[in-house]
């Protein structure tokens, strides 16, 4: 989730990733730290270890998606990771409107199907696992002794594992692909549904599509942040940020067209 590329750093980790050029500023593993700590109650260092890892996986899996349609486009992608998310550079791929709809979905198409392919691998197993929709259903999973979370509505579980660890990274790696892949398809900018409404926008009309799309990214980002009020600080700081930075965007867009 980042407007610009962050400038290159000491401390950066470089390494490629199926052949594509990667690296890991510093200030990702500062916030990953943060989230760790924030999200994990008491926050044991075993759980903050195992959440940064399950972060980090979850975002190269979401940026190699990017990259790898960007790079059936013709183009030579790099990743990075920075702050809370990344990006996937591109400076040759094809820009038009089917290509640029294509590579933004792939991102969050990447991580549902890596969860789907978790469930599989833990049926492989010879475990219980599978999803619900419905209070009933869960109800009943919860007598099962079953483990899961609840993501937008659907109930997510699997039979309980002996380790304590195992089953804390299964419901991290769910939790980040699944809930930040949804929310990534929000029309707001920079997210990569913000990308997907532009280029629908333009579509509909090339002259005021921009604009249309940051009204609609102010508007989304707004919503959000209110229902960030029944959920967490950090929904309502991010949302109302995304909904400010569209804001100002807009601002300066119309500013210039003058």
């Amino acid at each position: 989730m980042l407007l610009a590329e962050p400038p290159r750093s000491q401390g950066d980790i470089h390494f490629r990733l199926f052949g594509m050029p990667a690296r890991i500023h510093p200030f990702f593993w500062i916030v990953a730290l943060l989230l760790g700590i924030s999200s994990g109650g008491k926050s044991p260092p075993a759980e903050v270890l195992g959440w940064m890892v399950a972060l980090l996986v979850s975002i190269l899996i979401h940026e190699l998606g990017h990259a790898i349609v960007q790079r059936r486009y013709g183009g030579r992608p790099r990743i990075i990771l920075y702050g809370m998310g990344g990006m996937t550079v591109c400076d040759d791929c094809d820009r038009s409107p089917k290509a640029q709809i294509l590579i933004s979905l792939a991102g969050p198409c990447a991580g549902f199907l890596f969860a789907v392919a978790m469930m599989l691998l833990i049926r492989l197993a010879g475990q219980q696992a599978g999803c619900v929709v419905g209070e009933n259903s869960i109800a009943e999973l919860q007598a099962q002794q079953l483990v899961g979370l609840t993501l937008l509505g659907v109930r997510f579980y699997w039979e309980r594992f002996d380790s304590f660890q195992a089953n804390l990274m299964i419901f991290y790696f769910l939790q980040i692909n699944i809930l930040w892949g949804a929310m990534n398809l929000l029309p707001i900018y920079p997210l990569d549904g913000g990308r997907i409404s532009r280029e629908l926008c333009l579509l509909g009309n090339p002259r005021r599509g921009i604009v249309l799309s940051l009204q609609i990214s102010v508007a989304a980002a707004l919503i959000m942040a209110l229902v960030g009020l029944s959920l967490s600080f950090f929904v309502i700081l991010l949302f109302g940020y995304l909904a400010y930075s569209s804001y100002q965007t807009l601002q300066a867009y119309q500013a210039s067209r003058w």
